[in-house]
């Protein structure tokens, strides 16, 4: 990822709340949120579900902002033309079907748990079965276990694979090259099914019938 430095100007200060804006044009207007932080770069994102993030620093000046994303428009259209075509072909279920989901989804994720937990020589708090909107699963500084309900549905290989990543994360809360060693010890072929999850990616964030539930992609930075 390219990066470069953006000049600082001293005079103007913006706070750290995130801010939303409209880019207004003719062939197609968008919103976007503006969230500064103590960074020296800008970066453009479009997430999975359709929302447009400027992450930039505290004191750029909003016309820069606006330049930066009138600069990349293009980019901005064609990833959002493909986020609302991945959240059109997300698969439905009715609630009585998740809430089933859900109970195969804790059974097996508990059990897996504790095996590859015993296997790695790690401890973990509690488990939690969640609907998340961009994760297949996450580990708090706490020990405290996520896994989205969604991993009922796909090949056990790759739930075990979910199931090591976080594990990981009790010795490394990162991922650095010695949290994927961590990974490889248990799966020696972790980087095919990092590639198979992203076949499953419609299923993260699944809909409701009749009514919608509550890797991103990102421009290289400046």
């Amino acid at each position: 990822m390219s990066r470069g430095n953006l000049p600082q100007p001293v005079h103007e200060e913006y706070g750290k709340m995130p801010v939303k804006a409209v880019f207004a044009a003719e062939d197609g207007s968008f919103e976007y949120e503006i969230v500064r932080s103590g960074r020296r770069t800008v970066s453009l994102q479009v997430t999975r579900d359709g929302r447009v993030e400027v992450r930039c620093p505290l004191r750029m000046p909003l016309r820069q902002v606006r330049a930066f994303v009138e600069e990349h428009r293009e980019w901005v259209s064609e990833h959002l033309t493909r986020a609302r075509e991945r959240m059109e072909e997300r698969p439905m279920f009715t609630e009585a079907e998740i809430r089933q989901y859900r109970k195969e989804a804790r059974r097996v994720l508990t059990e897996k748990a504790g095996r590859w937990a015993a296997r790695m020589g790690v401890t973990y708090g509690r488990i939690a079965i969640r609907q998340q909107a961009t994760r297949w699963g996450s580990c708090s500084a706490k020990g405290n276990l996520n896994f989205n309900w969604v991993l009922a549905l796909l090949p056990e290989e790759l739930q075990d694979y979910v199931v090591v990543h976080e594990l990981a994360h009790r010795r490394e809360m990162n991922h650095s090259p010695r949290f994927w060693r961590i990974v490889e010890e248990q799966i020696p072929d972790y980087a095919v099914c990092r590639k198979r999850l992203k076949e499953y990616e419609g299923y993260v964030n699944p809909q409701t019938a009749p009514s919608d539930w509550d890797e991103q992609t990102e421009r290289p930075e400046s």
